[in-house]
């Protein structure tokens, strides 16, 4: 059963003239009863801030058994080395090395944890879906960057099929009570016709 989910580190993205100067991803720990997960562990440039986020949730990175990256992108997977002994997990389609368990389908991973295909930003995009006794989160990595992306109806400024991104943006908002986003803290959404919480 889920305990809780966290954003430890809060991404952002920073664009001039409409041209992406600088990433750094959002880093969220799903608990619980019985395991730590860390999805995203952000740029090598936010190690300090992710390191202190997890100190105070009570947590050292050997603490953190299964981790979760959404996609191999640099600002995404920056602090992966300090996991070490965590199990790493990550869509066939980013061509993952063999430190990782390559998934090739969506799967529940563990009670009230599912990774879902949500490519357009890359090929290889998932998000993780976490059902809390209230709430359907989805930390949906840069399938929306930001809650900017999801409010104008944006697909992420970088991928290689706006189509396919713009679809998995829609499945994404479908399912969700709380989206948190590539790069920023979580927001609820307004939920769409027909769909009660």
């Amino acid at each position: 059963m889920v305990t809780s989910v966290r954003v430890i580190f809060e991404g952002w993205l920073r664009r001039e003239n409409g041209v992406l100067k600088e990433a750094h991803s959002t880093s969220t720990l799903v608990l619980t009863e019985g395991h730590h997960i860390l999805v995203d562990t952000s740029s090598r440039q936010q190690r300090a801030p992710l390191l202190q986020g997890l100190a105070e949730a009570g947590l050292r990175p050997e603490d953190i058994d299964i981790l979760v990256n959404t996609h191999l992108h640099a600002d995404h997977i920056g602090n992966n080395d300090l996991f070490a002994s965590a199990v790493k997990i990550a869509r066939s389609e980013e061509c993952p090395d063999a430190s990782f368990i390559s998934i090739t389908e969506d799967a529940e991973i563990l009670p009230g944890i599912s990774l879902m295909h949500t490519p357009g930003h890359s090929r290889g995009s998932m998000s993780v879906v976490v059902e809390t006794a209230d709430r359907r989160y989805v930390i949906a990595g840069d399938a929306v960057p930001t809650r900017d992306n999801l409010e104008k109806w944006m697909p992420p400024m970088i991928h290689y099929d706006r189509n396919v991104a713009v679809d998995s943006m829609r499945r994404i908002r479908d399912i969700a009570d709380v989206i948190i986003p590539g790069h920023g803290d979580a927001f609820e959404i307004d939920l769409p016709p027909g769909r009660e919480r």
